[in-house]
């Protein structure tokens, strides 16, 4: 909804709410010039209440923002809304009968006491049910957002595990596969069948795992058989090194295999001139970290992996990731999550 149909809803509530004063005054046949300035003031508090939720409500919403569908924080949302709104309302009637009454709708009048506490009680509960509408639109509007985000993350997470997949059964990474089997195959039969066993344990990661989110020590155990087959096949031109002993975290599942998949498809790497992985956890962060040495022959990257992994932070964790790139070196920086409630 557009500013301009926001203002106009809430001007035309204000009118509802002065006629209800009004209705339900001595003064229900007076409609005199003054009868304007008291439309124009009920309508002006009505737009300052509305500034006052709107305000608080923010501030509400930043900080619950995961928890919003939850009835002890709806609850807690109109609470202090209510608390935050009734100053104003407060002042709002006392001016209303203690000023506006005597010196414009009838000059002279002295205030009545039982008038100012039924203006004030009044005040609170058109404030309240105002609160209580706005309540019920929040909860109805992040209900949805949260269906929706559930349905983004399905897509996220099957889209990263069919690129994941697809990089494994493409047919070089196959052929790479097959060839190593091949020459290893008979020069250490024992390290043939346990290449094959590391191969059949990634794609059944990749296959039958359901989570959205692991926990690091159940990715790493993944990891560890990817590095399995890269060592193989690669021998001395990469290095990896993880130091993470004692980290725990919470991650999208797939996440440091692709960190590492993205290192080797975007940089050269020989014996000579060797690929270094680091992966090890600072001031909150998990960092992934390689030297960098481009390819002169590599397509412009479609950074799918890495926006991937952003976005399934942002749906899953509500966190950012960093990447910083210089001349030396490319650094993924992925936040640490030892438990969910910490988001809230």
């Amino acid at each position: 909804m557009t500013k301009k149909k926001i203002y106009g809803l809430r001007v035309a509530i204000g009118l509802m709410v002065f006629l209800f004063f009004k209705i339900t005054s001595e003064a229900a046949n007076d409609w005199s010039i003054a009868t304007l300035y008291s439309v124009l003031f009920t309508t002006f508090i009505v737009l300052i209440i509305f500034e006052v939720i709107d305000f608080s409500g923010r501030k509400l919403i930043r900080k619950y923002k995961g928890s919003l569908t939850s009835y002890s924080v709806l609850f807690k949302f109109y609470l202090i809304n209510c608390i935050a709104t009734a100053p104003f309302v407060l002042l709002a009637s006392i001016v209303h009968t203690e000023v506006f009454i005597p010196y414009l709708l009838c000059p002279g009048c002295p205030a009545s006491p039982n008038e100012l506490t039924k203006t004030i009680a009044q005040g609170l509960v058109l404030s309240w049910l105002i609160i209580s509408a706005k309540t019920f639109i929040t909860y109805m509007e992040y209900t949805r957002k949260s269906e929706r985000e559930k349905s983004e993350i399905q897509q996220e997470l099957a889209l990263s595990k069919f690129e994941s997949l697809k990089d494994q059964i493409q047919p070089h990474f196959l052929f790479n596969s097959f060839s190593v089997l091949t020459a290893i195959i008979e020069e250490d039969p024992k390290l043939a069948v346990e290449f094959v066993a590391k191969l059949s344990k990634i794609y059944r990661y990749v296959l039958d795992n359901k989570s959205q989110l692991v926990d690091l020590k159940t990715e790493l155990e993944f990891l560890e058989h990817y590095i399995f087959l890269l060592k193989t096949r690669h021998r001395e031109s990469i290095q990896i090194n993880i130091k993470l002993e004692g980290v725990s975290s919470l991650l999208p599942i797939l996440s440091l295999q692709m960190l590492v998949e993205n290192a080797l498809k975007h940089n050269y790497f020989s014996k000579e001139i060797p690929l270094i992985i680091d992966l090890y956890a600072e001031n909150g962060w998990l960092i992934v970290t390689n030297n960098l040495n481009k390819r002169s022959d590599m397509k412009e990257s479609t950074k799918f992996g890495l926006q991937n992994i952003q976005n399934r932070y942002e749906l899953l964790l509500e966190q950012s990731i960093e990447v910083l790139e210089n001349k030396t070196s490319f650094t993924v920086k992925l936040p640490l999550i030892t438990n969910l409630d910490e988001l809230k």
